[in-house]
């Protein structure tokens, strides 16, 4: 499975030193900052997994992972999400919207490595 990873993040420094790690882990990371601009990223290349922030400024992650989970080209994509609300309640609805599995906000990046790589496998 492909290596690269689409992160959608608005927040800059996190988006900026995801990278940087996931990078450094071995990692292709496409980094975007909206929903938009993931699914315009979509178009010109396909990742092997997704890491995608659930609070977005156009469009929140619900809405992008059942987008992508209804595109019939992207939907076999594993997602990712993260979020900053750790309860139960979130992760149901992560898991609804159609992502494959959930990190709370703040994680550490050996947790991170951990989830890519169980959706990896």
């Amino acid at each position: 499975m492909s290596r690269k990873i689409l992160v959608v993040e608005d927040f800059y420094d996190l988006r900026e030193m995801l990278g940087t790690v996931l990078t450094a882990r071995g990692w292709n990371p496409i980094l975007v900052e909206s929903g938009r601009k993931a699914l315009d990223k979509l178009e010109q290349e396909t990742p092997g997994i997704i890491l995608l922030d659930m609070r977005l400024p156009d469009m929140n992650g619900f809405e992008l992972a059942a987008i992508i989970k209804k595109h019939r080209v992207y939907r076999s994509i594993p997602i990712l999400a993260a979020t900053a609300f750790p309860d139960h309640i979130a992760r149901q609805r992560c898991l609804a919207a159609g992502c494959d599995d959930f990190i709370s906000k703040p994680f550490s990046f050996a947790a991170l490595q951990t989830s890519l790589t169980n959706l990896m496998s």
